[in-house]
């Protein structure tokens, strides 16, 4: 039976003490604040919630300055009956599952609250009236479609971090088990980072995704996905797979609430980003198909792989995934942190591959709406790994618009 914890607030009829005031006033100036109509309410059946805390609950009063007037905890309030005289003037009330402040990442630590701003005026009395507590954190979950986990063949872990230095670690066992625990995000900016780190298929496997719109109020349900890639081999994927989005609280519902299927808050188509053969500046005319590159030896034909990339909103990231059909480059690149390469941030020890493959990288491409490549010194030391070896490269613009560009060198 679905259960409304309502908390009648009420406080003593008694008069603030010096220590509360900045200053003397005199009666003429007070008004009066009734908790009499107050209510607060909090409905532990929607999905997004968990139990409220009842009498843990605080109510504090700040005045224009921002400074605190009054503090105390709900079961103070109720076992007080009565009205607070307050200076005329504005304020705020806060009422929170929490007194102190809300951490930036935690497990299973919802936080409930509301803010309301009401004025005292002279001899008069001012009603609170009824409030409604929301989650005002975002909640997050980690799951793994039945495909992605039966290639897990080592232990991993998705790390998820909405304040920079701040991530949760969601563990995942060799044997397909994993932390289903809620994890929750003080929201501080609204870009969510999304790490995992694990074996997969016998391999060590990296990947980041970035997700953006994360609010207050929001469920983020992150899933794994195995998917193939233009070879037919096996690539994986992070995806929001489900967003609710807890706009009221307190709205009678039947069974749990409902689940939009896509997530509103992606952006929405590519921004128009290319990349291209840059046959003006030299490109060999051979290379038509960037997915298709047939890279022959120095022996027999010096290669010109000249490539543009055209971002009209401005570079914002950059990163390279690696993929190949090559145990022995796969370990080489795996040995530089490479799997996947953070073009605009790389680690030290990506230098190795920047020798091999000499991708434009550091932190000047932020923002740069054209990109020239020359690869052609990649032809040489790449004639020495047989088979199939794909960069997929993933831009993100500044507007959030995205687009994934697979570019595939075959060395028969």
């Amino acid at each position: 039976m679905k259960k409304i914890i309502i908390l009648i607030a009420a406080a003593a009829a008694l008069m603030l003490s010096a220590s509360c005031q900045k200053s003397p006033v005199s009666i003429k100036e007070d008004g009066y604040l009734s908790f009499g109509g107050f209510i607060l309410e909090v409905d532990e059946t929607v999905i997004t919630k968990a139990e409220a805390a009842g009498d843990n609950y605080s109510i504090s009063i700040y005045d224009a300055d921002e400074d605190l007037v009054l503090t105390r905890s709900y079961a103070e309030v109720v076992n007080n009956n009565g009205m607070l005289s307050l200076p005329a003037g504005h304020y705020k009330l806060v009422a929170a599952s929490s007194a102190g402040e809300v951490p930036y990442a935690a497990f299973e630590n919802p936080i409930y609250g509301v803010t309301h701003e009401f004025d005292i005026a002279a001899g008069a009395v001012t009603e609170i009236g009824e409030l409604v507590c929301t989650l005002v954190q975002c909640k997050v979950t980690v799951s793994y479609s039945d495909e992605f986990l039966a290639s897990v063949t080592g232990t991993g872990k998705t790390s998820v971090e909405v304040k920079a230095g701040y991530p949760l670690d969601f563990q995942l066992d060799a044997d397909g088990t994993y932390d289903r625990s809620a994890g929750y995000f003080a929201v501080d900016g609204n870009t969510m980072t999304v790490v995992f780190q694990g074996n997969i298929d016998g391999k060590n496997a990296k990947m980041t995704k970035t997700f953006t719109g994360i609010a207050a109020r929001q469920w983020r349900q992150i899933r794994f996905v195995q998917k193939k890639n233009e070879q037919g081999q096996a690539t994986f994927d992070i995806e929001i797979q489900d967003l609710i989005s807890d706009s009221t609280l307190n709205n009678v519902v039947d069974g749990e609430e409902p689940v939009i299927g896509e997530d509103p808050d992606a952006p929405k188509g590519d921004g128009g980003i290319t990349l291209l053969p840059d046959y003006e500046a030299g490109c060999d005319a051979s290379i038509t198909d960037l997915t298709n590159m047939v890279i022959l030896p120095t022996s027999q034909k010096t290669m010109s792989i000249k490539l543009r990339a055209t971002i009209p909103g401005g570079i914002k990231k950059f990163n390279v995934q690696i993929t190949t059909t090559n145990n022995a480059f796969a370990a080489a690149v795996a040995a530089a942190s490479a799997t996947d390469l953070d073009l605009i941030s790389p680690l030290p020890e990506n230098d190795v591959i920047f020798k091999v493959v000499p991708f434009p990288h550091g932190s000047e491409l932020v923002g740069k709406t054209d990109v020239a490549f020359d690869l052609s010194a990649a032809q040489g030391p790449i004639t020495a790994y047989k088979g199939s070896h794909t960069f997929i490269m993933t831009i993100v613009d500044q507007e959030g618009c995205r687009k994934q560009i697979p570019v595939t060198m075959v060395v028969e």
